[in-house]
């Protein structure tokens, strides 16, 4: 459903920690915002082209960023370190906000989540906005067993745990639906495992079936918030991806959804992702 650029190795894993809890209502105060999933980090890391990239995310309207690392650049930590910083200066002059995206599925296995220690120690001390965790249960395999849902929310109090930014995940949104009898509720198991932030992935081009589904979970949901996930990937089809649409076309989306969709709490809208998202 998404590239996985985040090409981690064994000792590798993701890093949160729980948030601050958040009502409906106090997600209502906050402003929109718009954001892109930046699995490849390369141009932004790089002093030669970070500011033109960080031009183009302003420009496309962007201000907010999930940016994904690569097993090769967490080996060589001490030069990615020192890009990091820079970079999370330079965007934070920008008013563009960065969140550490990190996303392996394995992570869900509990011989696994060993991992996530490794990593935070090793990332320590940047001063990313959020960590947003992109684990998606159905790429260990489909159907998705039960246990599985309560090794997500394992995870992801480890996690919370011990990570020093708040803790953001995607999701499909078939988890917010109601719940099945005898399956595990995600969404009522996300606050005590530390997470209230949650990109919902409705990949469509009918733009008022994602916001109505995005309405009902909402609804449905009041002590959590939530975003609209979309995709603009070429690979998708046509009927799931944005795939062809020019800025101009996704900026005025964006601002329907936002009068539809802010009054309810919800905080934003999340491009997946930024290789695929035309620019000017």
């Amino acid at each position: 459903m998404r590239s996985l650029l985040l090409a981690v190795t064994l000792w590798m894993a993701p890093v949160m920690l729980a948030v601050q809890p958040m009502t409906l209502e106090a997600g209502q105060s906050q402003k929109w915002s718009q954001a892109s999933y930046v699995w490849d980090s390369e141009a932004l890391l790089d002093p030669g082209h970070r500011a033109a990239e960080l031009s183009a995310l302003r420009n496309a309207g962007m201000d907010k960023i999930y940016l994904g690392l690569t097993g090769t650049q967490i080996k060589d930590l001490a030069t990615t370190r020192q890009r990091l910083e820079q970079l999370l200066q330079q965007a934070a002059n920008e008013g563009i906000q960065v969140s550490l995206l990190l996303g392996d599925p394995e992570w869900l296995k509990p011989q696994e989540r060993h991992q996530l220690s490794d990593l935070l120690d090793k990332l320590k001390g940047l001063s990313f906005s959020s960590l947003h965790l992109d684990l998606e249960v159905e790429q260990l395999g489909v159907p998705v067993p039960d246990q599985r849902l309560k090794d997500l929310l394992d995870t992801l109090r480890v996690a919370s745990r011990e990570s020093p930014w708040p803790v953001e995940i995607s999701s499909h949104h078939r988890w917010f639906a109601a719940t099945k009898p005898g399956q595990t509720c995600v969404p009522c198991g996300l606050p005590d495992a530390g997470v209230r932030r949650v990109s919902l992935m409705i990949y469509t081009r009918n733009p008022k079936n994602s916001a109505r589904i995005a309405e009902q979970i909402a609804k449905r949901w009041p002590d959590l918030q939530f975003r609209l996930a979309q995709s603009t990937e070429p690979q998708l089809d046509a009927t799931e991806s944005w795939a062809g649409a020019s800025t101009e076309q996704l900026q005025h989306q964006s601002s329907v959804w936002r009068e539809q969709l802010q009054p309810l709490g919800i905080a934003g809208i999340d491009w997946q992702a930024w290789r695929d998202f035309p620019k000017r």
